[in-house]
């Protein structure tokens, strides 16, 4: 019997079957609580969900009687998506999580159960700043599908740095997870590429050969002089020193990993010996290097885009299995 993770995040629902280890099945469409915040109703997210459902047992000649369990995680369990569950406070283990999975009946989408992940919130003690307070959904899932593969090493203090639509520094303590801090880097490298008078001087990120001088002087100016005027002088790069499109957009690339670097500083003090770097391919090549040459002492781990797009799908599918051996 296989298992179908539902990952629905800000911009993107993805659709899997899992056997628990590979992903053997996937589809996705691009629409998310972005969407649902945008039109005001989940509407278009069910239906969305029951395409994608309906499409990947027909297309792959499967049934759904075929399929043990459907598991959510993600922006699916907020407020702009199917069902909001709370936030649990870290720290916080896989069995904890496991534990406060919810049940629900969606037939408007499938005539199975689909079964909730809740996400995780740090830093909500009385006393904490509102900078100190975080959370996430969806992460858990791909932390927890990543940190079964490092065995005994799984009880190190360990930093995951996810790059997707935010970017999104966790730590994890002996297995638990204790601290998230996060960046709007993602939306923001959209928004300004696309809104903004930086548009005609940036190439699409398919096409950038990465200038690492060029990222370096992009953070340094950020460093030095401001966020908002090492920005403009990616315009100034590119129409009055006439410089080329992949060394301006190298240079703007570094300005938004300076907010990135800001983050983490933050969190690199707490004994941390492994970051691990995962999600869209082009921050965590070039996050790495950088990271490196400021921490040598660090042990970096990068994933591919590729093994990142598994750990969601990995690690709803053994918090699920955790999950009955609760109930039982």
């Amino acid at each position: 019997m296989h298992i179908m993770v539902i990952d629905s995040g800000a911009t993107t629902s993805r659709v899997r079957i899992t056997d628990g280890e590979k992903v053997l099945y996937s589809i996705q469409k691009q629409i998310g609580a972005r969407d649902v915040a945008r039109t005001g109703n989940n509407y278009i997210l069910k239906e969305a969900l029951r395409a994608c459902i309906a499409e990947l047992l027909e297309s792959n000649k499967l049934s759904l009687a075929e399929i043990e369990a459907i598991v959510a995680s993600g922006m699916i369990t907020s407020n702009l998506g199917l069902l909001e569950i709370p936030h649990l406070s870290g720290p916080v283990q896989i069995e904890q999580i496991a534990a406060q999975v919810v049940k629900e009946q969606f037939p408007d989408i499938t005539n199975k159960p689909i079964f909730f992940i809740p996400g995780v919130k740090t830093g909500f003690s009385e006393q904490e700043e509102i900078v100190n307070r975080d959370m996430m959904r969806g992460e858990e899932a791909e932390i927890f599908g990543y940190l079964g593969s490092l065995g005994p090493n799984s009880n190190e203090s360990i930093l995951f740095m996810h790059y997707g639509s935010h970017h999104k520094g966790i730590r994890l303590e002996q297995g638990k997870i204790v601290e998230c801090r996060t960046s709007m880097t993602g939306e923001l490298m959209m928004a300004i590429s696309e809104n903004t008078i930086l548009k005609s001087s940036l190439i699409p990120l398919g096409e950038l050969e990465i200038d690492i001088n060029g990222v370096k002087k992009g953070m340094e100016a950020a460093f030095s002089h401001g966020f908002g005027r090492a920005l403009f002088s990616t315009r100034v790069m590119d129409t009055m020193n006439k410089r080329n499109k992949h060394e301006v957009t190298s240079f703007f690339i570094g300005t938004l990993l300076s907010l990135d670097f800001d983050m983490l500083d933050q969190m690199l003090g707490s004994g941390i010996g492994r970051v691990v770097l995962y999600g869209k391919e082009l921050y965590p090549s070039v996050f790495a290097p950088l990271l490196k040459e400021k921490y040598p002492l660090l042990m970096v781990d990068i994933l591919s885009e590729h093994d990142s797009d598994v750990l969601s799908a990995r690690g709803a599918a053994e918090i699920y299995r955790k999950h009955l051996n609760h109930v039982m």
